[in-house]
């Protein structure tokens, strides 16, 4: 019993915060590579700007996962309502109700039409600039943009 607490225990401490350091790093995108590739901006907070809001977005993994792994099917969602910009992003490890979904990797955010939108205006306001290259690669470019 004592072995299982533990082991509950080490997978829930394992998996509490947004990490999103797994993503594909910028980087190995070349700069003209990128700039083909539609990108979106992603604050944590509400920031000071004038935007249109359109819908708030979830995304989700069923079962035990990294939120990077959900972080492509979160902006594809974006996509689908015509947004350009995410605010209030939260994305966490959750518990499920049944004893597969101890724990699962969960996204929220609002969608937004940023009318003003460029990536450095983005990254100079605290967000964050991500790269997507499909339903499966998403870059993060925010330290690589302005050099």
């Amino acid at each position: 019993m004592n072995k299982i607490l533990v082991i509950v225990g080490c997978i829930v401490l394992s998996g509490c915060s947004a990490d999103l350091s797994t993503l594909q790093n910028g980087h190995l995108v070349s700069e003209s590579y990128a700039k083909n590739m539609r990108t979106k901006c992603v604050f944590d907070i509400n920031p000071n700007i004038e935007y249109q809001y359109l819908k708030p977005l979830k995304a989700a993994k069923g079962s035990y996962g990294s939120v990077s792994r959900v972080m492509p099917k979160f902006l594809n969602n974006a996509d689908r309502v015509g947004a350009n910009t995410v605010v209030n992003f939260q994305g966490s490890q959750r518990f499920g109700f049944w004893p597969w979904r101890i724990v699962r990797p969960v996204i929220y955010g609002t969608g937004v039409n940023w009318k003003g939108k460029s990536d450095l205006e983005c990254k100079a306001l605290g967000g964050r600039v991500y790269a997507v290259e499909s339903n499966r690669r998403v870059y993060d470019i925010t330290n690589y943009i302005g050099e």
